[in-house]
Formats: C-alpha cells, sequence, structure tokens
C-alpha cells in the first residue's frame, strides 16, 4: 500500500481512501483548485518530494483557536509517547522516585554549573 501511494503522490493531486495529496509545487500553481478541495474535504496533505510534509486542515473564525487546542494536544500526546517509548528502550522506565529525584538533581546542578561558567568567562 505505501508503494501505491508514494506512486499516487508523485502523479499530483490524488485521493487516498478519502484524504487529497498535493505537492508544494501544486499548492503554489494550483492555490484556487487547492482551495476548492480543502473546502469541500476539509483536509489535504501537502508532500514533499513524495513524502507527507504537512496537513491543511480548513477551519473558520469561530473554531481556529480550538482547532489550534486540539492541533497542541495531539503533539503533546504524541511527545509523551515519543518520551515513553525512550524510556522503556534504555531502561529508564523502571526507575524509583528516588532516582528520578537523582536524575533532576543531577541536571540542575549541570545546568547550574554551565550559568557559572558562563558568569565568570564572561
Amino acid at each position: 500500500m505505501v508503494s501505491n501511494c508514494i506512486r499516487l503522490l508523485r502523479s499530483g493531486v490524488n485521493i487516498v481512501g478519502n484524504m487529497n495529496f498535493v505537492s508544494f509545487r501544486e499548492l503554489r500553481s494550483s492555490t484556487g483548485k487547492i482551495n476548492e478541495m480543502l473546502a469541500d474535504d476539509g483536509k489535504i496533505v501537502v508532500t514533499n518530494k513524495g513524502k507527507p510534509a504537512a496537513i491543511m486542515l480548513k477551519v473558520n473564525e469561530t473554531d481556529i483557536e480550538e482547532t489550534l487546542s486540539l492541533i497542541n494536544q495531539v503533539n503533546l500526546s504524541k511527545a509523551i509517547n515519543n518520551i515513553r517509548l525512550a524510556a522503556l528502550r534504555n531502561g529508564k522506565s523502571e526507575m524509583t522516585m528516588e532516582e528520578i529525584d537523582a536524575e533532576i538533581e543531577k541536571s540542575r546542578q549541570e545546568r547550574r554549573m554551565k550559568r557559572l561558567d558562563v558568569m565568570n568567562n564572561a
């Protein structure tokens, strides 16, 4: 399926399921057509060299703040999941609260030392 999506992406504006894909090049050259697609479908994936690079969403002035808030929640959720996965991979997911507190204190000490070095070298 990925190869089919890539082949479709390389051909210009494409629909995979109910998702439209457009390249940055086409975005520049066919803004009117793409604006109509966005109005009709509500979302477009913008690609760069055949790979997804951005998502355009239909918004209006009454729901833009809610939409941005939801996007921020999704980004935060993704960041938390990435941190959890990294902790699982490097064995930090099994740390006790004492070990976590010690890591935090160590990081704070290192930050303080860097600040002192900067101040002393200024």
